[in-house]
């Protein structure tokens, strides 16, 4: 690396020449060891305009404006006695074949096309302005994403945002045409009055409706966004403090690598503190004014403007990390420590001292490692992660993990909590097989209590047992040895009921369904068992000589719609509603087990099923 002069700038949080992924890049670094004052950034070939950060003993953070390619980027620091001057290199690659975020505003039939601000705002709370907020607000998220991402050793990661050719708006000095974020505007079939309905306000604690709006925004991005796995991140214009509440808005997300639509929605409440220009974000996270209520509601915290940008930008952040499948965490951005979002950006804060190795806010490691398995973050020399789901099942040796797609984390949680104790993670190397004893797990929860673990695979998809103990509990049958229970499919109740099926071999399999799966009738030479009803029409798989259950195909969601018998042979046809549900496997460990039963839970057809497997002798 080339020396520089003492108070010469350097950037610390990336080498030269890194590749990156985000159009800002949010960066730290110095300028000799006690300086103060301003850095001023160039950015490659002047082609946006240069941006100015504050210099606080001696170290600085700034956001960088890139274009794609090769970035040459200038730094000048002067020290009140002379310049210093630097550049630094680093290469900008949009990855274009991630699927991207897509950001909308959601508007009432006859909205006013306005959000609340105080008479003389500095910049019209017009649509226009809400639109530049928005956008920025999103390379904002993106930037400090692709910052934690590659601090916590997981590298230049971030979400892409659906970007097109239009006139840009991140600079009020040069809004001349580039590729940028594109900010849909939907209007909503409900009116401005029905969204603003106080029912609907999430802050109203006596509401019947609260999570309403989610289903408003969902009409309205579902004609827009009709293919699989979208990923959008919604505004309410329409929002209103009156009386003491702020209507027209909710904090929600949710979705998953699988979900058709995946969504958070928020409210503008607190645009009116938000930056429009990147040259607007230091001023913004450093003004003191307090929020005249006359106009503008608070939002549980934010009685200051520089408070209401934090908590309105970071929680809607935090709104698109549950889109994008994370929970609510111990500490981080989920968990409201969004507070302090601002310390991420600014060596500066109003009031007090310099903010410089201070506590600032994080996604939590486990965010990231959701992240990591997420396709919206996937990077091209990431291995290709098949599709399928994790598998959890007792074994002699412990619990038994497996996924095709490889296991990237464990959570291990005790009966109550809400976050986990612990996790065991695999970054470096994912195995497509794990086995935990009993022993290591209770060692990581310190406490007696049964053990839940939830598994995330690398490719985004988790699995959790609820009680590991019962997973490894194991009886002993007659004629079949040791033998284990699978998880179950299916999520509503009914009558618990199971066989274990004999030794001797099976001569047919009877599947009694119609719209789902009414029962499963087993026959051996002798005699026969029923799980759950006769109901339906019967379905007749007879059994070849030496042929054995490995496991079933299973259409499932609140009940199970249909199945497939798989053996060591062959797989039968599907029986039942085979458009109900989503589509999962119960199989046994491996080639050394076979099923010898079945469990679960019934009522006038199978809510709930699971295995009875052994080892095959």
């Amino acid at each position: 690396m080339e020396q520089l002069p003492d108070s010469s700038p350097r950037i610390i949080s990336h080498p030269p020449n890194s590749q990156v992924h985000s159009r800002l890049l949010l960066v730290k670094g110095t300028c000799g060891s006690s300086a103060t004052g301003e850095i001023q950034i160039s950015s490659h070939h002047d082609n946006f305009p240069s941006q100015s950060f504050p210099v606080r003993n001696g170290q600085f953070k700034a956001l960088i404006h890139l274009s794609p390619g090769e970035n040459t980027i200038k730094m000048n620091f002067y020290d009140g006695s002379s310049p210093w001057v630097s550049s630094w290199t680093v290469n900008y690659t949009p990855l274009l074949q991630n699927p991207p975020l897509h950001l909308c505003i959601i508007v009432g039939s006859d909205s006013p096309l306005t959000y609340d601000d105080v008479p003389d705002s500095q910049d019209p709370p017009y649509l226009d302005t809400a639109i530049k907020k928005l956008r920025l607000a999103g390379y904002l998220w993106q930037a400090y994403t692709s910052c934690q991402m590659s601090s916590n050793g997981l590298g230049h990661r971030t979400f892409q945002l659906n970007e097109s050719w239009q006139r840009d708006t991140l600079s009020s000095a040069d809004q001349s045409y580039r590729y940028t974020a594109t900010i849909r505007v939907l209007k909503s079939k409900y009116t401005t009055a029905e969204i603003r309905d106080p029912q609907r306000a999430q802050q109203n604690k006596s509401a019947e409706k609260t999570s309403s709006l989610f289903d408003i925004a969902l009409e309205a991005i579902r004609p827009e966004f009709p293919g699989e796995r979208n990923h959008i991140a919604a505004l309410f214009l329409d929002s209103h403090f009156e009386n003491g509440l702020i209507t027209g808005h909710a904090a929600l997300g949710l979705g998953s690598v699988t979900a058709q639509h995946s969504l958070a929605i928020f409210g503008s409440h607190s645009l009116f503190s938000w930056p429009t220009s990147l040259e607007n974000v230091i001023p913004c996270f450093m003004d003191e004014r307090s929020v005249n209520t006359s106009y503008c509601g608070v939002d549980v915290e934010g009685d200051k403007y520089w408070i209401a940008c934090n908590v309105g930008i970071g929680a809607m952040m935090h709104e698109v990390g549950h889109l994008f499948g994370c929970p609510h965490q111990r500490s981080g951005v989920m968990m409201r420590d969004y507070i302090r979002l601002s310390r991420s950006f600014s060596v500066i804060e109003p009031p007090g001292p310099p903010v410089l190795n201070g506590d600032e806010c994080s996604w939590h490691r486990l965010d990231l490692l959701r992240f990591r398995a997420h396709p919206c973050y996937a990077l091209p020399g990431d291995q290709v992660s098949a599709e399928g789901e994790i598998q959890i099942f007792g074994v002699d040796q412990g619990v038994l993990l497996k996924s095709t797609s490889a296991v990237l984390v464990v959570e291990v949680y005790l009966e109550g909590d809400e976050f986990p104790k612990s996790w065991i993670e695999y970054v470096e190397k994912p195995p497509s097989e794990v086995i935990l004893s009993e022993h290591e797990l209770r060692s990581r929860v310190g406490a007696e209590g049964r053990i839940k673990i939830n598994v995330i695979a690398l490719n985004g998809t988790s699995t959790s047992t609820d009680d590991v103990a019962d997973l490894l509990h194991v009886q002993q049958v007659p004629g079949l040895g040791k033998v284990w229970k699978s998880a179950k499919l299916g999520l509503q109740a009914g009558s618990p009921s199971s066989i274990v099926l004999p030794a001797h071999s099976l001569v047919n399999i009877r599947v009694h369904c119609g719209l789902c799966l009414d029962g499963l009738e087993f026959f051996t030479e002798r005699e026969s068992f029923l799980f759950g009803n006769r109901g339906g029409s019967p379905h007749d798989f007879s059994m070849e000589y030496d042929e054995f259950i490995r496991g079933f195909g299973v259409r499932s969601g609140a009940w199970i719609d249909a199945l497939q018998i798989i053996t060591n042979k062959r797989c039968s046809e599907w029986y039942g509603d085979i458009n109900g549900g989503s589509q999962h496997e119960l199989m046994v460990p491996n080639n050394g087990y076979r099923v010898c039963g079945v469990y679960g839970e019934v009522q006038n057809w199978v809510m709930q099923i699971g295995l009875h497997y052994c080892i095959l002798t």
